[in-house]
């Protein structure tokens, strides 16, 4: 057992990484900062948070438990198009810095209060589609359009060119939205007033475009229009598991470490030696160590 421990101790020792197969993932992520992203109606470790933060939040659990060799790439959708922010990049020797990069997307970055989400999931396409290898698009928003629309316009690109998942996130009753200045400050809440209203229908109520919730029923017939599928973010790992789903991965060749694993094996030996191998024969094994010791001749200091 020790033999065979320490034999697997130098292979952990000098063992290189080794090409692997993985099921990875390079996806583009792209986050709605408009307005109603600001609606506190999330609940993060018992505290209630914005949905921007709730999907910040997500986004960084979800990547820590994503295998290396996966890519992630950021943007930011506002107004009618989205903006590419940082192509995908590897998780594990990046991932310092792709935390920074999303702890710094907030409403700041936007260049204009409209939010036209339709405009914006195609332009998320377009962005993929242009970038190497072509990354999954997963568009993480809750559906509020400023102004709002009557109809979902044709998708004139080809579909299937880009995969991906168009993930709502935010509660289900109708919630003010926060009235933010260019530095993302809060100022009051938007009113019936300043926001464009749905033309009000004969017997119907009047339409309350300044009030958020998710639209989901709306994302859910707009997710097939650009080839994509729907989810909802219903809590903090969800989006771990829309990130690792299989239908987006791809095999990838991977240099990996195992030298863990003979390190185990070594260290489950030793442990076995010392239950098992009985107390007498280390004892002597001990006693013989120390007469060879002692009829050693070591050269003497000068």
């Amino acid at each position: 057992m020790l033999a065979a421990a320490g034999v697997l101790l130098v292979t952990a020792a000098l063992l290189p990484p080794l090409p692997l197969t993985r099921e990875i993932v390079n996806h583009l992520v792209v986050i709605d900062i408009t307005q109603s992203m600001y609606v506190t109606d999330q609940v993060l470790d018992g505290r209630p948070v914005s949905r921007l933060a709730f999907a910040r939040a997500g986004l960084v659990r979800a990547m820590q438990q994503l295998p290396c060799g996966s890519q992630i790439g950021l943007g930011i959708f506002a107004s009618r198009r989205t903006l590419l922010l940082l192509a995908p990049i590897e998780v594990c020797a990046n991932r310092v810095e792709l935390e920074q990069a999303i702890a710094q997307i907030d409403a700041r970055m936007a260049w204009e209060d409209a939010s036209v989400i339709v405009r914006g999931v195609y332009s998320a396409t377009d962005v993929a589609f242009e970038l190497a290898q072509h990354p999954s698009v997963i568009f993480i928003t809750d559906g509020q359009e400023s102004p709002p629309r009557a109809e979902i316009p044709d998708f004139d690109r080809p579909l299937g060119r880009v995969k991906g998942t168009l993930v709502g996130v935010g509660g289900d009753l109708p919630q003010p939205i926060p009235h933010l200045d260019k530095e993302g400050r809060q100022i009051g809440w938007w009113s019936a007033g300043e926001v464009v209203q749905q033309p009000a229908k004969a017997g119907a109520a009047p339409s309350q475009e300044h009030l958020s919730f998710l639209h989901e029923s709306y994302l859910q017939a707009l997710a097939p229009h650009a080839g994509l599928t729907y989810a909802r973010l219903a809590d903090a790992a969800a989006l771990e598991k829309i990130l690792r789903d299989a239908r987006l991965s791809r095999p990838l060749v991977v240099a990996t470490d195992v030298r863990w694993l003979p390190a185990l094996l070594a260290g489950l030996l030793l442990v076995l030696y010392y239950l098992h191998v009985p107390a007498a024969w280390r004892a002597a094994g001990g006693r013989v160590w120390l007469r060879m010791r002692s009829q050693m001749r070591w050269p003497r200091r000068r």
